[in-house]
């Protein structure tokens, strides 16, 4: 079986006008938070995309100050490795935005349902309507450009990419290589959250390092873009 070919990441010009603030917010749907939070969890933490579409508010918890995603493990398919479990502290980028308060929300009005169950679940697989949904605003956003800047979007850009670019990120900042192996999970998962303080504390440190927010234009938090 053909291993599928990564995205390339996201470049800093390309993000500038994707998520100026004006296009950002055009691409914002009524009942759809994922079109605001689903691109960013994935840039701040390099989860897959099945892997943000099945998150319940109940797989986003805080322990000793620290909140983290509790992603499950997923089996190998369509030339993909299978995924290990394993827990990802919540980039300060995502607390400024204002994530923890708005799962809690979701924990009181919808705990069982998943935080963005506006795009359904096909058996395994969540959101591809939504990756759809990213790749026509990213081609709307690129006709919209003069000429001399649609060199921007010359690349084949999905939502994959946002991974991508979190994992170029994580590189550059010199992530500790058994806390970046730990994160991307092919090659074992991370100790429980809930379990292991000395891991939540060193993998909270390493993310904290990746200056995910300087590859972005000013981003305003959730409840501001949308009022």
């Amino acid at each position: 079986m053909a291993v599928l070919q990564a995205s390339p990441p996201f470049t800093r010009n390309a993000l500038a006008v994707l998520f100026e603030r004006s296009n950002f917010k055009a691409f914002q749907q009524p009942g759809a938070p994922s079109h605001f939070w689903a691109p960013l969890i994935s840039a701040c933490s390099g989860a897959r995309r099945d892997e943000i579409f099945f998150l319940t508010p109940d797989d986003i918890r805080r322990f000793d100050g620290t909140y983290f995603f509790l992603l499950k493990p997923t089996a190998p398919g369509q030339g993909r490795p299978g995924i290990a479990a394993r827990s990802i502290p919540l980039h300060p980028l995502l607390l400024r935005l204002g994530l923890p308060e708005w799962i809690e929300t979701r924990r009181q009005t919808q705990p069982q349902q998943r935080i963005f169950s506006e795009y359904k679940a096909l058996r395994e697989h969540a959101g591809l309507p939504f990756s759809r949904a990213f790749v026509q605003w990213i081609k709307a956003t690129a006709e919209r450009l003069p000429p001399a800047q649609r060199h921007l979007f010359a690349e084949d850009f999905h939502f994959p990419s946002l991974r991508a670019l979190f994992l170029a990120e994580a590189g550059r900042a010199g992530m500790d290589d058994a806390v970046a192996r730990a994160i991307r999970g092919t090659e074992g998962g991370t100790p429980p959250a809930e379990r292991d303080a000395s891991w939540r504390a060193l993998a909270a440190a390493e993310l904290a390092r990746v200056d995910i927010e300087s590859c972005f234009p000013p981003l305003d938090p959730y409840r501001e873009l949308l009022a």
